[in-house]
């Protein structure tokens, strides 16, 4: 046989090799191929934070607007851009991440119809943390508002932001390190920390209580009884499992990786000591990790960039995904972990590859991920910093191998 000859059969093994460790890549890193749903079009809001479903609804949902007010919809867009309220010429949304962040509604909104919402404003630098009461023609009196929590910012940045109530029906609020990476362990300050207050019987004189079993509820050391747990650097977004009451952070990450935590009550989640699962800097020779809460996941920047923080999957739509943690990068689409797997997870498994936003019966730009969000039902929703609303769904085909080396030539 000649040299030609075995050089094109080498070539040809080499190849037909290749391809089939592809095919068996493709298998273990995608599942049937996810499909987002257009629910609400483009350009409909104007960069949107948050999306919130009434309580036990499926249908109707309200999403905030950087710039400070909060639409109302229903998803036959029978009441499109209803005004529920209206801050903008409160609130502060000049910084990249300042503005209304997130609005939680209270566990017993149908009687009460209080709404909680997490603001940015100036002159001095702060975040604040206020209630209203939506009234009877569904609009927010603006005049109802009582403001709960007031904290101090050094700088227009890491604010966290997120409101979430419980299993237990407190109300958690993450908050970020303002962009001093100290300050998310200094146990006498807010920032860098996951809060957790009882507000159901909020007043003017005790906007809130302490619960008796927060970590520090009855300290003399002056500790912030607010805190639940602490170390973060940027909890932007944050998840209360319903089935088990777990709590997952996404914490945007700083120069080398982000990162999924699972929440333990009363500790240090690391930050600025780790960032991910590594010593920080990276030129640090060793740093206390036992008794530090690691990651369930920390990724490099090559995979994930910026890290948005996500759910884990309780609906029926998508029967494989039940019990997965859904989570995305705001430059590459959705991705999705096993949030009870033992080892730190560090390679995203892709659920939708850099999602493409549909303008008419076209596929335009990349869509750039602001948040996720659940209905009543665990169904997930992604909104698009565009102004976009999609409904993670399932579709009956595979996806192509040609996605998969998309992504692939995007992580070389």
């Amino acid at each position: 046989m000649s040299i030609i000859s075995k050089t094109i059969r080498i070539l040809l093994g080499s190849f037909f090799l290749l391809v089939l460790v592809l095919i068996l890549a493709q298998a273990m890193f995608l599942r049937p191929r996810i499909d987002l749903q257009l629910m609400v079009p483009e350009e409909s809001f104007e960069l949107p934070t948050s999306m919130t479903f009434f309580p036990d609804s499926t249908t109707e949902f309200v999403v905030t607007e950087k710039s400070g007010q909060v639409k109302r919809f229903t998803e036959d867009l029978k009441q499109s851009s209803a005004l529920l309220l209206d801050l903008t010429d409160k609130i502060y949304s000049s910084g990249w991440e300042e503005g209304l962040l997130s609005l939680a509604f209270d566990p017993d909104y149908a009687n009460n119809s209080f709404v909680y919402v997490f603001y940015s404003m100036d002159n001095p630098k702060r975040s604040q943390l206020s209630r209203f009461t939506v009234g009877s023609d569904n609009m927010v009196d603006r005049s109802s508002e009582l403001a709960l929590l007031e904290i101090l910012k050094p700088s227009n940045g890491h604010n966290g932001g997120m409101l979430q109530f419980g299993t237990d029906g407190l109300l958690y609020v993450s908050v970020g390190d303002g962009y001093r990476g100290y300050l998310a362990q200094d146990l006498k300050d807010l920032k860098g920390s996951l809060l957790r207050l009882d507000v159901s019987n909020a007043s003017e004189t005790v906007p809130y209580k302490i619960p008796s079993d927060n970590p520090y509820a009855n300290n003399s050391k002056g500790i912030q009884p607010e805190i639940f747990a602490w170390g973060f650097r940027n909890p932007l977004r944050f998840s209360i499992d319903e089935l088990t009451g777990d709590i997952f952070v996404g914490d945007v990450g700083d120069k080398y990786k982000e990162e999924i935590s699972h929440v333990k009550v009363g500790r240090n989640h690391g930050w600025p000591t780790l960032e991910g699962d590594e010593c920080y800097p990276p030129e640090t020779e060793s740093c206390d990790k036992e008794n530090t809460v690691l990651p369930i996941a920390a990724f490099r920047h090559i995979f994930i960039r910026s890290v948005i923080g996500g759910y884990v999957y309780r609906g029926e739509d998508i029967p494989w995904l039940q019990g997965q943690y859904v989570y995305g990068d705001r430059f590459r689409g959705l991705f999705y972990l096993d949030p009870t797997e033992s080892d730190i997870q560090h390679f995203p498994q892709v659920l939708a590859y850099k999602p493409r936003i549909q303008h008419g019966n076209e596929l335009g730009e990349v869509m750039f991920l602001s948040s996720l969000t659940e209905d009543a039902h665990g169904e997930l929703y992604a909104i698009s910093l565009g102004g976009a609303i999609y409904k993670i769904r399932q579709m009956s085909t595979r996806k192509e191998l040609e996605g998969f080396l998309r992504a692939l030539w995007d992580f070389r």
